[in-house]
Formats: C-alpha cells, structure tokens, sequence
C-alpha cells in the first residue's frame, strides 16, 4: 500500500510538471522560400492555371512579439526580384501589419527545439496590400482574401537556444522548409485596372518549398534582392497557476509520507 501511494504521488507530480501552458509569442522570418502550385477562376469555372516557376516568397509573420516587430501577417512574392515588380506572373501578396484578418495564429517548437511549425487562418484581408496574379487577365492586381490558411514546418540540424527576451530562438538557415497557402480571393474593383471586373472569385492551392528557392535572386529594386535570410523564434512556455500548485501539493504530499515512513 504504501508503496502504491509512492508511485501515485510521484505519478500525480510528475503529470503536474508536464502540464506547461502554451506559449502565445512567436515569429517566423525567412526569404528562402520557392513556391508553384495552381489557381482557378470559380465564377466562371475557368482554369486551373499553373504558376511560372522559379518564384521566390518571404515569409513575415509576428505575433505578440515585439523585439522583433509589431504584429505582422506577411506572405508574398519577392516582388523586387522580378520585373515588372508586383504585377508580373504569378505574384501573390497577403500583406498587413497588426494581422486584423487573422483568427487563428499558432506557432512554436517541438521538444527537440529543431522542428518549428507554423499555422495561420484568417478571413477578408483586404485591397490595397492584398494582391494575386490573375492569369485570364494576364495582371496580379489588388484582391481580398475572403478565406486563406498558411503552415510551414521549418527543420534545423541545431537547437533552438533562449535569448534574453525568454524567446527559443534559431537564426540559422533551415535545413528543409516547406508549406502551402490555400484559399479564396475576390476581385477587387478599380477603375483604373479595366479589363478586371468586380466580384469573380478565384481558388488557389500553392505549395512552398525551401527546394523550389532559387538562390541565383537578383536585386533589381534595391531592397535587398540577392541577401537570404532566416529567424524563428517562441515564446519559452511558463507553468500555470494551477499546475505550480499541484505540484507543489505533490511535492508536500510526497514529504509528509517519507516523514511518516521514516517514523514508522
């Protein structure tokens, strides 16, 4: 009996000190991303259409961390690598800070602090700083994201290490990095961008990949074409209230019978 009070105190304290509360903080900051994959007109049943290839992305992505930035919800062609800039082949941009269309946001580490995965949600990302190429219209005009989801899952040979900041952080390169971007977007009307019309609605389905990552970029802009870049980053999980306190009682309740023991 006494030895089965042992097991279920050391059990009970143990599950306490594994119940660790989720960190909200992260980031997620790289330019090492190629991507291909198809879009579709559904108003009008068109298509689908295959993105040009090569096409380099950034990945900008800030929650609740503000050493690195405010708030920000970015993904988007590196525009400044290709001319005619933003309005050329295949180009995508989902675009703003303070991440006003987002509705769910979750990023972070494995225990290994070397696999960090990323997912995003979000709905009515609006035009200016949305834009996507439409390929029956030949341009990659401003839209809005009516729905979309973005994940990626980065992977490190090193660990992840704590900064000052209590965020686990790697600012090496990634070993492998892929993700997708999936949803809809509508057209948004302007009336200086005759032939678009307002309201066709198009699907799209594009997959990322550090593999599809063109390394020969050039810098045609002058706003840092040419440079590669990587840093991802969470907030150190912190133990609940609630948890601290089971374990403490565990911890208690384990002296006590040693006491007890010892006694007898």
């Amino acid at each position: 009996m006494k030895r089965l009070l042992v097991f279920l105190l050391i059990l009970g304290a143990f599950l306490a000190s594994s119940g660790m509360a989720s960190a909200t903080g992260f980031y997620a900051v790289t330019n090492e991303l190629g991507y291909q994959g198809t879009i579709w007109n559904i108003t009008d049943g068109t298509g689908p259409w295959d993105t040009e290839s090569p096409r380099n992305a950034n990945l900008y992505t800030v929650v609740d961390a503000p050493q690195i930035w405010t708030d920000s919800n970015q993904l988007l062609s590196s525009w400044f690598e290709h001319a005619p800039s933003n309005q050329n082949n295949s180009f995508l941009q989902l675009s703003e800070d303070g991440n006003q269309s987002v509705t769910s946001a979750v990023g972070g580490w494995d225990p290994t602090l070397t696999a960090f995965t990323i997912t995003v949600t979000g709905e009515n990302a609006p035009y200016p700083w949305s834009r996507f190429w439409q390929p029956d219209n030949g341009v990659a005009w401003g839209v809005t994201f009516t729905d979309y989801s973005y994940k990626f899952v980065a992977n490190f040979s090193t660990a992840a290490s704590l900064d000052s900041n209590g965020f686990y952080v790697n600012s090496s390169a990634p070993d492998t990095i892929v993700g997708s971007f999936t949803g809809e977007f509508l057209v948004t009307y302007d009336v200086n961008k005759n032939p678009i019309t307002n309201g066709d609605t198009y699907g799209f389905d594009i997959n990322f990949s550090k593999t599809l990552f063109d390394p020969n970029i050039s810098d045609l802009y002058g706003y840092g074409g040419g440079v590669t870049y990587s840093e991802f980053g969470a907030q150190a999980p912190v133990p609940e209230p609630a948890t601290m306190l089971l374990l403490g009682s565990g911890l208690v309740g384990l002296a006590g019978f040693r006491r007890r023991f010892r006694k007898g």
